[in-house]
This record gives structure tokens, C-alpha cells and sequence, in this order.
């Protein structure tokens, strides 16, 4: 069965009702604890019944994310109170003569999500993979529509997260082995939760995106050379004496199927090598601007703060370095 909190029911004498533990237990839920007060940890729980004053003040304290599914209650119909839910990311709104019908229609929706009869796993990440390989950009969207797969609302839904992002993860790592020179282990590190799946998601896909535009299969065996190895010659006319094509024609033809002016996507592909490079290994920044075939440091530094925001000596410092004046 799965676990109820009630929240701020208690001084509520018109939801009193809502305590019965009977109200819910057809449904396959039963009551596991009972506040009148906000706290910052609700993982334990599947769902949280609240009066629509408490439920409104968890969902602008605690994230979302961070949350399982909200129902708001209110002894009278309040116009305010649902569009607040709805901005806020209530699960349901419940109020008025009709509660009992609208509740039970509530949980057993609930319910459904719960055991998992939405996209399994494997057919989430096989949808996943597929924004991949398209560079689609209406993967932000249908991530954010599908919140709900990833949300931590007790171990069954972290577990399913989990699964998704690592068949992900092994998928694009075996089929794009560049990502390994680019990207490593750095954005998996604070992978403390479910909850945290659907931003590393976000920042691999457009990682990816970023390290290999859309293009057709005519630049498909180039831009493998240059991703496998961005510690060669890059020159254009170097890749187009191998290549055996005319070095004009191949900007021309880079710039029209990917946007991108031939010299800037080396730069960008460069630059996140040299990221890589300053978090993961101990070479000096000088080091690695002369693998990467930069002789000039400080347009090595200029170019590399321009895409960063900061130097390439203050990227590799922790995020809580403790800087002295």
C-alpha cells in the first residue's frame, strides 16, 4: 500500500473527515503520518492530502522536485487556491460537495502512476535516446511533461530514474565513444537523487548537441575525425588533404548543414576538450593549451574564458573554493 501524509488537516473541522483512514484504504493507500507543520523531507511518503492553506506554502517552500504528489483540499470552492495549485504543481485540486468523487478519481490516477503502468523504463529511455540521435530540441518539453518519471516519490520511482539514465548513459557512451573525451564522469558526480536525473539529462543533451550538430552523412566521417581527436591538426586544409576535398568547398559545406562556421565548431570542440582536460587531470593550463595546438596562452585564455565565464586557472577550482583577500 502507499503512504499518506496529512497535512494541516487537524484545524481544519470541516476536513476532519479526511483522517479517516477508511476513505482511503479501497484504494490501496493508508495514512503513515499526520502534521500541522512544514518540514523540509517528505520522501518517505507517495502523497501528501493538505489543506489547500498548508499545501500552498509546501509547494513554495520545497521544491518540487523534491516533493510526492500534492492534493489541495478546501471545505468551499476556491478559484484562487486551484490556479495557485496549478501554478505551484499540485497534483489535484479537491473542494466542494463533490470531494468524495473527485478524491477517489484523484488517488486512483495516483495510484495507476504508481505502479509504473506509464512508459516503462526501457521504452522512457529508448524515447530518450531517440532526442539524442535527432538533436531534437523538443526534448526539453517532453522531459518536462514526463517530471513526473524521474520525481522521487519514495525508492520505486528513484529506482525507475536511475534505470532510465543508465541505460541512457551506456547506450550514448558505447555508440558516441567520444563523449569519454568530453565529458568523463564530471556531470554524473552529484547524482544524489531521482530528482537530480532530469538536469543531467538536460546538460548531456545539450553537451551532445553542442559536440555534434545535425548534419547528413557527408560530414559524418569528419566530424568523428575531429571529435576522436582533438589533440591533432585540426587545420582546414590539414582534415582536407585527408579528406581529399577542396578546402573552401568543405566551409561551405560545414556552415550550410550545421550552422556553424568550420573554425568556431573546432574552437567549441577544442575548448571542451580543455575543460575536460582541467578538471580531470593535473597538466597546467599551459600544458593544455599546447596539446590542443593553441601557441598563444592568452588567446588560448581569452577564447576559453569567452565560452566559460571565467579563466581556465579558476574553472578548475572547486565551486566552494574558499577564495582569501
Amino acid at each position: 500500500m502507499y503512504k499518506i501524509l496529512l497535512l494541516g488537516l487537524n484545524e481544519k473541522e470541516e476536513l476532519k473527515f479526511l483522517s479517516d483512514s477508511s476513505v482511503y484504504e479501497h484504494r490501496g493507500f493508508y495514512i503513515a503520518g499526520s502534521s500541522d507543520r512544514i518540514t523540509l523531507s517528505y520522501s518517505e511518503y507517495d502523497v501528501v492530502i493538505a489543506s489547500k492553506e498548508a499545501g500552498l506554502t509546501l509547494l513554495r517552500t520545497v521544491k518540487s522536485e523534491q516533493l510526492p504528489a500534492v492534493i489541495l483540499c478546501s471545505e468551499n470552492e476556491d478559484f484562487e487556491a486551484a490556479r495557485q495549485g496549478i501554478v505551484l504543481r499540485a497534483y489535484d485540486y479537491i473542494a466542494g460537495s463533490n470531494w468524495k468523487m473527485i478524491a477517489d478519481e484523484a488517488l486512483l490516477r495516483l495510484k495507476t502512476e504508481l505502479n509504473g503502468s506509464s512508459l516503462s523504463a526501457e521504452n522512457l529511455a529508448e524515447r530518450i535516446i531517440g532526442f539524442f540521435e535527432a538533436r531534437d530540441d523538443s526534448f526539453y518539453s517532453f522531459l518536462q511533461q514526463n517530471a513526473r518519471e524521474f520525481r522521487t516519490r519514495g525508492r520505486k520511482c528513484s529506482e525507475k530514474g536511475s534505470r532510465v539514465f543508465s541505460i541512457v548513459r551506456s547506450s550514448l557512451f558505447t555508440d558516441y565513444q567520444w563523449l569519454d573525451l568530453y565529458i568523463g564522469d564530471k556531470i554524473f558526480r552529484t547524482a544524489h537523487s531521482a530528482g537530480d536525473i532530469p538536469a543531467m539529462l538536460m546538460t548531456l543533451f545539450s553537451e551532445f548537441c553542442e559536440l555534434y550538430p545535425r548534419h547528413n552523412s557527408q560530414l559524418e566521417e569528419l566530424i568523428w575525425r575531429i571529435l576522436l581527436y582533438p589533440d591533432g591538426d585540426l587545420k582546414q586544409k590539414t582534415l582536407s588533404a585527408e579528406l581529399r576535398i577542396n578546402s573552401t568547398y568543405l566551409s561551405t559545406v560545414f556552415l550550410a548543414q550545421t550552422g556553424l562556421r568550420f573554425v568556431d565548431y573546432i574552437n567549441t570542440v577544442k575548448l571542451k576538450r580543455a575543460a575536460m582536460l582541467l578538471l580531470d587531470t593535473d597538466l597546467s593550463v599551459n600544458e593544455i593549451a599546447a596539446r590542443l595546438d593553441y601557441k598563444d596562452n592568452s588567446y588560448f585564455s581569452k577564447l576559453f574564458r569567452s565560452k566559460y565565464g571565467v579563466t581556465p586557472s579558476l574553472f578548475r577550482l572547486p565551486p566552494d573554493h574558499d577564495f582569501q583577500i
